[in-house]
């Protein structure tokens, strides 16, 4: 080996590392002590007081600072922008009050005993009508409600909950007495009384409506139902008796003195013990505030939510599929039962087993026959059938769910092997019966009591008034069901509240636009068989499913598809077929 590679080979071999050196440790320096710094307030110690409750006037006014600060209008920006809305309803009120005011003065120079008897029995009618509808309003709601965010962040918490619920409970108790002043002022107004009677009368419905709204309170309190239930049952059995009374007297069928004097009298009774009784209820619901559980407001608080959701489309006929599904929930289950037949025949089968399980609807239509015989004897004349309609088209929408179930479910109707015209004549078969089960009885009211002469021209007459009202309520409920709700979808219109849909307004007039046309000849005396012909054309229109220009554009493209196709294949098949061989090679 050379010197040179035994050189090269002594440098490739790595040193030997030295082993570290041990340091010695290096005390730590220690930490600086933390120092407090305690500011001098004036504030006191916390232990001294009780823990564990909140004030509810500050939650209150922390509420409202929240609503307000997430406001982005104010209510006179509301008022301002829509001044055209504003204009109009003053214009409608002044006509309103303007027709009150000349029917006050027609009634007032009726002197007869009937016609006496008869206005001092209206004010006992409006009485108990609006007592009916507040216990009625007061089982739906609650009356006090909470929505769902107070229900788990204010009523869960260890709060006084009658201090939060205090004004919710004064509000709906003074709200109904001012909605019972009106009303009843505004209907006592007609019958021709003085203005001491009148005020008297409608501060008397007032008051008591405000203490049944108190009564369900209390009964709210006590998770009860059976007091309201009979109260309801007993003042509506009473309207009903007022309301025969009112007709037989009119009619000359019983002799009811009463004079105008007495019905003061009578009102300055009813407002005394209405008042006390509003009183003593609203004292003794106050004092069960605290008893009301979370349940039964958050509830209550629901259900005017989505009604309220609703109403902002002007939809009522979804506020009233809200409220019913609301019922047939505290309802829990039914029955089932077996079908019959098939095709049309069951569905109008299945209506029947509808209307056997639930007869409820039936009784308020017999006794919604004797609303003629009450507009007659206070002498409407020929308003009277487009007031009765109005009321029948209300009595009816129930017996159309199933359509209206249909009329929104375009799925469910495609899964029937029929018509659009099939279905829905299936559909309105048995209100169709109860319609003319209507006529039969409130018929004759239009001959008795009515302005027609008791002769065979006359009797003729007044039968047919009462099926043209029987058939107006009839499609103007069948109208109302049917009646598609807005399309967002579409070009908007500008209004003074900002844009909305062009169907929007047009369901607060729905039913009632059939009423008018049917009717109408009927105010304007002209022949009976006028207001029969439209409401034939009103019925197949809507019978068919309406006019929907939806379905006739998609029609159209329908059409024109299978045009094209048809001449697309005559096309093809007015050419010569070319006829080819292949030949097999040899």
């Amino acid at each position: 080996m050379s010197r040179t590679s035994k050189r090269n080979r002594r440098q490739s071999k790595p040193k030997p590392q030295q082993a570290p050196r041990p340091e010695q440790a290096q005390p730590e320096p220690a930490a600086p002590e933390p120092v407090f710094y305690e500011r001098q307030t004036a504030f006191a110690d916390v232990e001294d007081f009780e823990t564990g409750l909140a004030d509810e006037k500050q939650l209150q006014l922390l509420m409202k600072d929240w609503r307000k600060g997430r406001a982005t209008r104010t209510i006179w920006d509301m008022i301002t922008d829509g001044y055209v809305v504003i204009f109009s309803l003053v214009v409608i009120m002044a006509m309103i009050v303007s027709g009150i005011m000349s029917v006050q003065q027609s009634a007032a120079g009726c002197s007869t005993s009937g016609c006496l008897t008869a206005r001092g029995l209206l004010p006992w009618l409006v009485l108990t009508l609006v007592v009916v509808v507040g216990v009625s309003v007061s089982r739906i709601f609650g009356p006090v409600i909470a929505s769902a965010a107070e229900g788990f962040w204010l009523l869960d918490a260890p709060v006084r909950r009658s201090r939060l619920l205090n004004r919710r409970l004064w509000a709906v108790v003074i709200g109904a007495c001012a909605i019972g002043v009106v009303l009843g002022g505004a209907v006592t107004m007609v019958t021709g009384l003085s203005w001491t009677a009148i005020g008297t009368w409608a501060a008397a419905i007032g008051l008591a409506t405000a203490a049944v709204v108190a009564l369900a309170a209390i009964e709210q309190a006590a998770e009860r139902t059976t007091v309201l239930a009979v109260l309801q049952a007993v003042i509506s059995v009473l309207a009903m008796g007022v309301l025969v009374a009112m007709i037989a007297v009119a009619s000359d069928w019983i002799s009811l003195p009463i004079d105008p004097a007495h019905t003061e009298e009578f009102g300055v009774g009813v407002l005394a013990v209405a008042g006390v009784a509003a009183i003593v209820c609203s004292v003794i619901a106050r004092r069960n505030l605290h008893n009301v559980r979370r349940t039964r407001l958050v509830s209550g608080g629901d259900l005017l939510s989505g009604m309220q959701g609703a109403m902002f489309a002007l939809d009522f006929g979804l506020m009233r599929d809200i409220v019913v599904n609301r019922r047939w929930l505290a309802k829990g289950h039914v029955h089932p039962s077996k079908g019959r037949s098939s095709g049309r025949a069951a569905l109008i089968w299945r209506e029947v087993e509808r209307l056997l399980r639930n007869p409820r609807g039936v009784v308020v239509l017999l006794v919604s026959a004797v609303v003629p015989y009450a507009l007659l004897s206070l002498g409407l004349g020929n308003l009277t059938p487009a007031v009765s309609a109005i009321v029948l088209m209300f009595v009816m929408v129930p017996f159309f769910d199933s359509l209206r179930v249909l009329s929104r479910t375009r799925g469910l109707a495609r899964a029937f092997p029929m018509s659009t015209s099939q279905l829905n004549g299936s559909l309105t078969v048995v209100p169709a019966v109860l319609a003319l089960l209507w006529a039969i009885a409130a018929g004759p009211a239009f001959v008795l009591i009515g302005p027609d002469a008791p002769t065979p021209a006359g009797l003729g007459n007044g039968l047919m008034k009462g099926l043209i009202t029987a058939v107006a309520g009839y499609i103007a409920a069948m109208r109302w069901v049917t009646a598609k709700s807005a399309d967002y979808s579409s070009p908007m219109v500008a209004t003074g509240f900002g844009a909305l849909p062009p169907g929007l307004m047009f369901n607060l007039v729905r039913g009632f636009d059939v009423i008018a046309l049917i009717t109408l000849p009927v105010l304007f005396g002209w022949s009976p068989m006028i207001s029969i012909v439209i409401a034939i054309i009103c019925y197949m229109v809507l019978r068919s499913g309406g006019i929907n220009t939806q379905d006739l554009m998609e029609q159209n493209e329908e059409a024109q598809r299978q045009l094209a196709a048809a001449k697309k294949g005559g096309g093809v098949s007015g050419q010569r077929e070319k006829i080819t061989y292949t030949r097999s090679k040899r």
